[in-house]
């Protein structure tokens, strides 16, 4: 059976979309795939239990969001992405672009998401995070 849409949560993910346009993704549309690219390869990329530690520390708009996406549910890549380099590639994939064209809007997604997380839930995010993914994830220094 279909959720039913949560107003609060689909306010929050068009809040997250709205800003990321801002941030240097001109249209509305293109954040949309953006930050489900994003959330598509990461789902990817986290397996098992840390899975669902991660997905329940996520604000909520990405809750029921962190799912592989229909297309790579049909046909898995072979590899899960393992490095930030195949995160890269997995999103341009879905965007049809180059892996180096996508990499500052794979940080931005991220860092619009951790934004929307107080410190103590970004860190436990963090933890469970793959070790190679951490630099995406941290706030620049």
């Amino acid at each position: 059976m279909a959720r039913l849409p949560d107003p609060h949560e689909d306010a929050d993910y068009r809040a997250l979309v709205d800003a990321l346009a801002r941030e240097g993704l001109p249209r509305r549309a293109e954040a949309a795939r953006a930050v489900e690219a994003v959330v598509c390869a990461l789902a990817q990329r986290i397996a098992g239990p840390e899975f669902d530690d991660v997905r329940e520390l996520l604000p909520p708009p990405f809750r029921t969001r962190l799912v592989t996406c229909e297309r790579h549910t049909a046909s898995p890549p072979a590899d899960p992405p393992r490095s930030a380099e195949d995160l890269y590639a997995l999103v341009a994939e879905d965007l049809d672009r180059s892996p180096e064209e996508v990499e500052p809007t794979v940080r931005a997604v991220l860092a619009a998401v951790r934004a929307q997380l107080g410190e103590g839930e970004a860190e436990d995010v963090a933890a469970r995070l793959p070790i190679e993914l951490l630099p995406l994830w941290r706030r620049p220094s």
